[in-house]
């Protein structure tokens, strides 16, 4: 009894000092809409999601930790590239959507905050299962903003890509 009360009280700080427990962590997913419905649902929870990634690879007896925190992600943009001209003649239809969106990150070296943006283009593709991921692409903003960004590199396997891999298969699992 002792327990509840204590536990009641220090939610009631937590939630009232903090305003979390207001919001929901994880969107609820809309099974059975277009893609234009899931996206937003994908890029509110990539941060949280892609942060445990960043948390579960770090390396604890590292000396000097050098890692960064997804702080927000951009509404995406669903404009298909215009590949379609340089493509070769498919046999099947191509069903593969693309979404590009930033993320603001930051990053914490030596007590100096630094902050900066990643470009992303996410290729998902339907399966029998629900969304897959056919690649992701990222490009790293260049500091200075009179330069072009970095060359684009696959960020299937970094944090974005992991992350959304996991987002795909809990938002999957939900919808079977």
């Amino acid at each position: 009894m002792m327990f509840n009360r204590s536990l009641a009280i220090y939610s009631t700080l937590i939630c009232g000092s903090f305003g979390i427990c207001s919001t929901k962590a994880i969107a609820q997913p809309q099974c059975n809409a277009p893609l234009t419905e899931i996206v937003p649902q994908l890029l509110e929870d990539l941060p949280s999601y892609g942060n445990r990634v960043i948390q579960r690879a770090r390396n604890l007896d590292r000396t000097e930790d050098s890692f960064s925190y997804i702080v927000i992600a951009s509404p995406g943009n669903l404009t298909p590239l215009p590949l379609k001209n340089r493509q070769y003649t498919p046999t099947v239809p191509d069903t593969t959507e693309q979404i590009f969106f930033t993320t603001l990150e930051t990053q914490y070296n030596n007590s100096q905050k630094i902050s900066f943006e990643n470009y992303y283009w996410l290729f998902l593709t339907p399966t029998k299962n629900g969304w897959a991921i056919a690649n992701v692409v990222s490009s790293l903003a260049n500091p200075d903003p009179s330069q072009p960004a970095n060359p684009p590199r696959d960020a299937s396997r970094g944090s974005v890509g992991q992350a959304t891999k996991l987002w795909l298969r809990d938002f999957n699992a939900k919808c079977q």
